[in-house]
């Protein structure tokens, strides 16, 4: 009966409570778009504006829908089945007056009978929505004890003792938009008397035998009485039939089975089998085939989609502490990839364009793992299927973030209902390498007076709820994938400090940002696994313009310092450009310069954790998008746009490539090389002065085995046959592998005294250049074009006098908003390129 699914997504209506606001609403889709999109609220990502619309979130919101139905119709079925993807967050939802269900956890999906209150002709199904803001308050007040979290300047309080998403109530990134709203599908299912409630299977090896393959496929049923009332699961096998069947990447049918065991009352246990099936590989290491399951029960049909892979997290002693990687099927696995946080702080504009666009975007860079933040969301079906599709593995935070949480009975009733819904939906995907069960709640012991006092109530707090409910309940699921309890941690039962220890487990490494430290400190630290790490810029210009006025166009004017979160970004961003550049005195200027010591500062770290492998195994910097336009951490803007850090990433994350790494007064040449094949050719090592003449150079064959990196050249730095601040060094492969070009700078980029390159540009095609260099050598050459729709394939590289380079200007995936969609098909009109001399 699938198919006769009633759609009730679309137009509705939306009023406040206190009747001064009617307008229509889109579903799925937010209340304050709503308002946006009628007018009746400014935009808050312009200027200073957020502080103006705080009202919404204060109030209460109806929203409503009429549907009709036919007599034939409401008697196609037995039940009809309400089901809403996601409801944010505290609604009373009734139909034709009747309440069915009261949400108070937007990541419990909704699910009720509401067939015995349908009636032949209109129907109306509406949701009364109370303000999360103020249920978290009457929440805190009816607390024995303050669980306190972290406040930024616009803040709704006590967003740790609701369960939605943790940034709405602001960030040292996002804005403070405490969204209301119905998010992913919104139906009515027509089902039989029984009906199936979820299907869910995780792909094993079988024990006796490396060849064969079991599937469970978990099928959970619910049933009516004879008098059409909801009974308790029964403890019998379903009247309908069950069968389930396994299609292969190719469309063919491999195993099916409608024997059936009883795994508890109302779940059914069907088993699959399969020889040698084509295995799943993250990216860059294999192919990603896909299996579909159907699940076929009475007239219902369900399907998901899974895929057969090992996945091992090895956490074992060494001699430094305690390793901590992925192994897939059985090959251990550098991971390469950024933080994710929620795509818009609209969540209506949360579009498939943009999670697509976003996705292939950290494909492009070369990133083989996602970490799904635990302050933002479960992500949609979507993004989970892009994920298994793409080959990248996600690191799974469940959504607890930068607080203390309350150990509260009704609290830990709200956290089962999650952990069993977001777990049993997630577990057949293939990408999802780790549960994890929260971001930095382990620090937060130590953040707040209140805790460090009484720290033993509160880490008793943090077990009962972290060990007790969220990791019990993801274990009681999921025996195939390692629960990690949080990150940053040592391992389970371990509550030291791992933003300062690197000896075990992940790290979270913010020495360079918060206190300072300079660009080498990422080389006074080798992390087991270093799963956050980040330097801030500023967007471009053109991001900019698009939410502060002209007059604004200043690092420290209020519009501008309103976009800016971090308390001390500004300072740091500026001291630290003061340290390693010359100051720029022009306001593009001082966005590029931002742009290049974020991609520098990433690029230091993870040249050399990956040239420490594998005693480091995996660096996942944060973040990777912005969900407003702001000054921020990430590698692509709001709208899309790559920063120079983005481009860096494609290099720095290249599956083999070169890096210099200057330490302890050594400068050495490793060679990285992700793949299983050798790399063998020879290295052409060379200095070359400011007018681009090779001063010094040598010859050095390499071979380097697959999964390896190996230093191939080392000296003292003063041994070196120039002064530091004469010359650059470069090294090139010769081979048939495509290894990435290595270069450094060996002073401060100020002292350096750099020439003018002179470029010559040649269109080949509508949006394609040939870029030629002449005079001397390019550091960090730039390109901007006159259409904000586009943008290059390549940016912020480095070219020697007499090289070529060809560029394609490309539309930007995904485009936040609208405004530019038409400006991507246009050609360039103006192009300007820089390096880091018209800086000076």
């Amino acid at each position: 009966m699938d198919q006769s699914r009633i759609d009730l997504s679309g137009t509705w209506f939306v009023c406040d409570d206190r009747n001064e606001y009617n307008l229509t609403i889109q579903i799925p889709g937010d209340v304050h778009s709503a308002l946006l999109q009628s007018g009746k609220i400014p935009d808050p990502f312009q200027g200073e504006q957020e502080a103006s619309i705080q009202w919404v979130g204060k109030r209460g919101w109806s929203l409503w829908r009429y549907f009709d139905m036919s007599a034939e119709e409401l008697g196609r079925a037995r039940r009809w089945h309400l089901e809403l993807g996601a409801v944010d967050t505290f609604a009373l939802i009734m139909v034709n007056g009747e309440p069915v269900f009261q949400s108070s956890n937007m990541f419990v999906p909704v699910r009720c009978d509401i067939g015995h209150l349908l009636r032949p002709g209109r129907n109306t199904l509406t949701l009364v929505f109370r303000s999360a803001e103020e249920e978290a308050e009457m929440r805190a007040e009816r607390l024995p004890y303050p669980v306190p979290h972290q406040i930024y300047p616009y803040q709704s309080m006590h967003r740790n003792l609701v369960r939605k998403v943790q940034c709405h109530s602001s960030w040292d990134w996002g804005i403070a938009l405490m969204a209301y709203g119905i998010y992913g599908h919104v139906e009515l299912r027509p089902s039989a008397a029984e009906s199936i409630v979820n299907v869910y299977g995780i792909p094993r090896k079988k024990k006796t035998s490396d060849r064969t393959w079991l599937l469970p496929v978990c099928v959970e049923w619910d049933r009516l009485d004879r008098t059409d009332t909801l009974l308790p699961p029964l403890d019998r096998f379903p009247e309908s039939p069950v069968s389930v069947s396994l299609i292969n990447p190719l469309g063919v049918s491999v195993d099916c089975t409608t024997s059936v065991r009883m795994e508890k009352p109302g779940s059914l246990i069907l088993c699959l089998q399969v020889e040698n099936p084509h295995l799943w590989w993250p990216r860059g290491y294999g192919e990603q085939p896909l299996y579909q399951v159907h699940v076929h029960f009475g007239d219902e049909e369900r399907r998901f989609t899974t895929a057969f892979r090992t996945v091992e997290v090895i956490h074992e002693a060494d001699d430094i502490g305690k390793t901590m990687f992925f192994r897939i099927n059985g090959r251990d696995i550098w991971a390469k990839g950024s933080n994710w946080i929620p795509v818009d702080a609209f969540p209506g504009r949360q579009t498939p364009e943009r999670y697509e666009g976003l996705l292939l975007d950290a494909c492009d860079a070369n990133m083989n793992m996602i970490r799904v933040w635990g302050g933002g969301q479960y992500e949609p079906d979507l993004f989970y299927d892009l994920c298994d599709r793409l080959g990248l593995l996600i690191w799974q935070d469940f959504m607890f973030s930068c607080s203390l949480y309350p150990s509260e009975d009704w609290f830990k009733q709200e956290v089962v209902l999650e952990i069993e819904a977001q777990g049993k939906r997630l577990l057949s995907h293939p990408s999802i390498a780790i549960w994890c069960g929260n971001n930095e709640n382990v620090g937060a012991l130590n953040w707040y007076e209140v805790s460090r006092n009484n720290r033993s109530r509160y880490l008793n707090d943090y077990e009962q709820l972290n060990t007790g409910v969220i990791g019990a309940v993801i274990q009681s699921l999921d025996d195939t994938r390692v629960f990690w309890p949080s990150s940053p941690a040592a391992g389970e039962g371990d509550f030291s400090d791992n933003w300062h220890d690197d000896t075990s487990g992940d790290m979270h490494y913010w020495s360079v940002w918060h206190e300072g430290k300079s660009f080498n400190s990422y080389l006074d630290v080798v992390p087991r696994f270093c799963s956050e790490f980040g330097f801030q810029s500023f967007p471009s210009l053109d991001t900019i313009r698009s939410v502060v006025s002209e007059s604004q166009l200043n690092p420290t004017s209020p519009e501008l310092e309103h976009h800016q979160r971090s308390p001390r970004g500004n300072s740091v961003i500026l001291e630290t450009i003061s340290r390693y550049f010359r100051f720029p005195f022009q306001f593009s200027d001082f966005i590029y310069i931002s742009q290049i010591q974020q991609a520098v500062a990433i690029e230091t770290a993870v040249n050399y954790w990956r040239s420490n492998r594998p005693v480091c195994m995996g660096s996942l910097f944060w973040q990777l998008n912005d969900l407003w336009p702001v000054v921020s951490w990430s590698s692509i803007e709001y709208d899309g746009r790559w920063k120079l850090l983005q481009y860096h990433a494609k290099r720095f994350y290249s599956p083999q490539n070169m890096v210099f790494i200057e330490k302890e007064g050594m400068i050495s040449l490793s060679l990285i090389n992700d793949k299983d094949i050798p790399v063998s050719g020879s290295v052409h090592l060379a200095a070359r002065n400011w007018k681009g003449e090779e001063i010094w150079s040598l010859e050095t064959e390499v071979l380097v085995v697959g999964d390896c990196s190996r230093e191939i050249w080392s000296t003292p730095i003063k041994k070196l046959p120039f002064d530091r601040v004469e010359a650059f060094l470069y090294a090139d492969f010769i081979g048939k592998e495509e290894v990435e070009r290595a270069w450094t700078l060996l002073d401060a980029y100020k002292k350096i005294e750099f020439l003018q390159p002179r470029f010559t540009v040649v269109r080949t095609d509508v949006n394609t250049y040939t870029i030629h260099c002449e005079d001397a050598p390019a550091f960090w050459v730039t390109l901007e074009s006159s259409r904000p729709g586009l943008q290059p394939d390549d940016n912020g590289f480095f070219m020697l006098p007499g090289e070529s380079k060809q560029i394609r200007f490309k539309p930007i995936r995904g485009l936040a908003g609208n405004t530019m969609k038409d400006e991507a098909s246009k050609a360039i009109a103006e192009l300007k390129i820089r390096s880091i001399i018209d800086t000076y």
